[in-house]
């Protein structure tokens, strides 16, 4: 049983691969996962597992954490600390004594979720959905992680802060055209 805490999507990874287990035993072949900030990273998580290889065909991601250290550091900034003030996070988190400390079930390896580092690791298409006055989660890691993979990652712009390009005229057709050109098969 969890603390109900947040774990930063190290061990939440966990309940989406339950319901992605659920789906596939009430006959879903494949799936698109589709998940906004640290929920992206979760999806990311699970589209890397060689375990659901093939059967994770497709990925949206809403205002992407695509690095914990970096968007640590976009919201200590966007608090009005300096961006170095994050590292102080980084030993409370990932070490044992000072995770339970902080409660945290289990210490957090931030660099598990560095989608920069391990771009070559993405095997499905990928749609990301980024404002690009998002000062939670950096928009220019989103450009980054797709110019890294451009064959494999879409990036759309949104005039929209943190998780709040739904609110576009445009964001529904995006999704639609986008998700129709996934590989999905039957």
């Amino acid at each position: 049983m969890g603390t109900g805490r947040s774990e930063f999507g190290a061990t939440e990874v966990d309940d989406v691969r339950a319901a992605v287990d659920f789906a596939r035993e009430n006959g879903a072949h494949t799936v698109i996962l589709f998940g906004w900030s640290m929920g992206a990273a979760i999806a990311l998580q699970l589209a890397a597992d060689p375990l659901l290889r093939g059967i994770v065909v497709g990925l949206v991601l809403e205002s992407p954490v695509l690095d914990w250290v970096a968007t640590i550091k976009a919201n200590c900034m966007r608090s009005g600390l300096p961006a170095w003030t994050g590292a102080f996070a980084q030993p409370w988190l990932g070490w044992l004594l000072l995770s339970r400390v902080s409660r945290l079930a289990h210490p957090v390896a931030l660099r598990i979720f560095d989608w920069i580092a391990r771009a070559d690791e993405l095997a499905v298409s990928t749609v990301i959905l980024h404002g690009a006055l998002d000062a939670s989660s950096p928009f220019a890691l989103s450009t980054r992680f797709r110019s890294q993979r451009p064959n494999m990652v879409g990036l759309e712009s949104f005039h929209a802060d943190h998780t709040m390009t739904w609110n576009s005229d445009r964001w529904r057709g995006v999704v639609t055209s986008r998700i129709s050109n996934f590989q999905v098969t039957v």
